[in-house]
């Protein structure tokens, strides 16, 4: 299982890191692109203004020898070449698209393999104003060259972040693994029964690693084969292999949380937390989640305090009332409630939202279920909120109760001893 996390983290990571180290190379590269055109019509302004009292030979003489590394050709408007830096040119560039962007008054630009130079060559044509069309072209080899020089910063720093990635993902592998292996040494007489355990929870994981891997995978796939051409739909794929990276980390924190809760023994006893303020911190937290999804968020109650970390309540809060907020309708609510009853601190959080079929009630804390999975596919969530929920209640002895009718809404109501 160990292995299998770390491989599957390394994976997302190493997915992530090579994804934007192609686009930052190909951004690089256009930029690069764009420099040395940018330099060749800089050049052809500086021609333009020498064309009208030098002929096109002595022209291209005096470019020859201040520009070694550069290609000059004038061009006649029938597209005769006049002159060129690489000596007498008999072919006719009428044909040329540079040339005819040129004619029409506009700056000319290509990419090609010359027939003269027999090499790949960036172009950009420029009309003089004497009539004549003049075109200046460098290597694109030494554009490449200057490209490659940067791609190994990329990838220096690629791989200095993959043997992080490989660390951080064997530590995180171990955290997780670590109480059930534990549990392991611990129920060694029951070892059928706690291997069907680990069985079932790694294939719960792989499960729910492998919707957003196809996902990214398929990003990925459609982006390598060269199908998506367009930098703004480049930049959408990317934008979604992000959403689908966020859900796997959504999943390994609440994988982490659930372990960390299963590895504590019994609570500090020295922790201590108002339930009535904690509540309506969470709730602040939350009302922009809410007021997005058109949801009225509302604490009320008196102070009462728990033996409980503010963080375990915030935990366990916010998990109740963001499935109130994801399985409600425009307009709907999500009230908390907060109260004393025979000794009890009892925290009351319902929702007006669809509601909880009878026959699956009494299955929403198990890890990894889900009512509606078609739903919860569009409204996110790992599936292990009410069950970090039951966790976090068990752990501090409480109880927790649930009350829902299909169509009208839920009622989950947990109490706690009140502190002493």
């Amino acid at each position: 299982m160990k292995k299998r996390l770390t491989l599957a983290v390394f994976f997302i990571a190493a997915l992530g890191i090579a994804i934007s180290s192609l686009f930052g190379v190909w951004t690089y590269r256009c930029q690069e692109i764009s420099a040395a055109r940018q330099t060749l019509i800089e050049l052809l302004n500086l021609l333009d203004a020498q064309s009208n009292y030098t002929g096109p030979e002595a022209l291209v003489s005096q470019f020859s020898a201040a520009v070694p590394d550069k290609r000059l050709t004038i061009i006649a408007p029938d597209g005769t070449v006049l002159a060129d830096t690489l000596g007498e040119v008999t072919k006719n560039h009428a044909d040329r698209p540079e040339f005819q962007s040129a004619l029409s008054g506009k700056t000319g630009e290509a990419m090609r393999q010359s027939d003269t130079a027999g090499i790949v060559l960036l172009y950009e044509a420029k009309p003089f104003f004497d009539g004549n069309v003049g075109r200046i072209s460098m290597p694109v080899s030494s554009v490449n060259a200057l490209i490659l020089r940067g791609v190994i910063g990329f990838l220096s720093a690629a791989a200095v972040a993959l043997v992080l990635t490989l660390l951080l993902a064997r530590i995180l592998a171990a955290r997780t693994a670590a109480p059930i292996e534990r549990q392991e040494e611990a129920l060694s007489a029951q070892g059928e029964k706690l291997q069907t355990v680990k069985s079932e929870f790694a294939a719960n994981v792989s499960h729910e690693l492998k919707t957003p891997l196809t996902s990214i995978k398929g990003f990925t796939d459609m982006l390598a084969s060269g199908m998506v051409k367009k930098p703004e739909d480049q930049k959408q794929f990317i934008t979604m292999i992000g959403v689908e990276v966020d859900r796997l980390i959504e999943l390994i924190n609440d994988v982490l949380k659930l372990s960390e809760l299963e590895s504590v023994a019994m609570p500090q006893p020295d922790e201590r937390a108002d339930l009535l303020d904690v509540a309506k911190k969470t709730m602040e937290f939350l009302e922009p989640v809410a007021r997005s999804a058109g949801i009225t968020l509302s604490v009320t109650g008196m102070a009462q305090t728990v033996s409980i970390s503010a963080n375990r309540l915030r935990e366990l809060i916010s998990n109740l009332v963001e499935n109130g907020i994801k399985y409600n309708t425009p307009g709907g609510r999500v009230d908390i409630q907060v109260e004393n009853r025979e000794g009890r601190a009892v925290l009351t959080v319902s929702d007006t939202g669809i509601g909880i079929p009878p026959e699956a009630q009494e299955r929403v804390f198990e890890r990894f279920y889900r009512v509606d999975r078609g739903r919860t596919r569009k409204t996110g969530g790992s599936g292990l909120g009410l069950a970090i929920v039951k966790h976090i209640t068990l752990l501090y002895g409480g109880s927790i109760h649930l009350e829902s009718t299909v169509g009208k809404g839920s009622v989950f109501t947990v109490s706690f001893p009140a502190a002493t």
